[in-house]
């Protein structure tokens, strides 16, 4: 799917509302580059060694980043602090007012044109979020914590995979385990 018009100006639009001196500052302070992430997207290159990070890096990049959105037409994308949500109202619906029987809900076939509408407005979002943070409690029980070691791994929680591994018929695991369990005996 080609970019329109219309939707290139919106794109142009949400861009020129960056704050791009902000961004620039983020990537100079973590280090980050251009064209590091795993996935690869169609014309982001990575910056050649010696050579400086600009804004206009940043700035082809995240042009990248949204033109590949559009052109794909990707509801929501993430890549790397970049978070991008893209509806496209271009999306049409044909409407032939004359053939339609207001006794049924199925059109006539005639070799007339329809009426093309769209189906609703574009929205393109785009968000820097240059921290996630996130936590995970493991609840446990007092006495199971009095049996951990500091690796917070008990002696019951290997057997437990080591009956699971057997169950399981994984044998080669079930042999580490029983080893890991025997060194883990000898040391205490």
């Amino acid at each position: 799917m080609v970019v329109s018009e219309k939707n290139k100006k919106l794109m142009e639009r949400t861009l020129d509302t960056i704050n791009w001196d902000l961004v620039f500052k983020f990537y100079k302070l973590v280090g980050r580059t251009i064209g590091t992430e795993s996935n690869q997207i169609p014309g982001i290159k990575k910056i050649e060694k010696g050579d400086k990070l600009t804004k206009e890096n940043i700035k082809d990049e995240i042009l990248c980043l949204v033109t590949y959105v559009m052109e794909n037409d990707i509801s929501h994308f993430v890549y790397g602090p970049w978070d991008i949500t893209w509806i496209n109202g271009e999306w049409e619906v044909e409407i032939d007012p004359q053939n339609i029987d207001p006794e049924s809900e199925e059109p006539e076939n005639n070799e007339e044109e329809g009426i093309f509408m769209p189906i609703g407005e574009s929205l393109l979002e785009i968000h820097f979020s240059p921290l996630v943070v996130s936590a995970k409690e493991i609840v446990t029980e007092q006495k199971d914590i009095i049996n951990r070691d500091k690796d917070g791994i008990s002696r019951k929680d290997l057997e437990n995979e080591l009956d699971k591994a057997v169950a399981e018929e994984n044998y080669e695991l079930a042999s580490r385990l029983r080893d890991v369990i025997s060194i883990y005996k000898n040391k205490r």
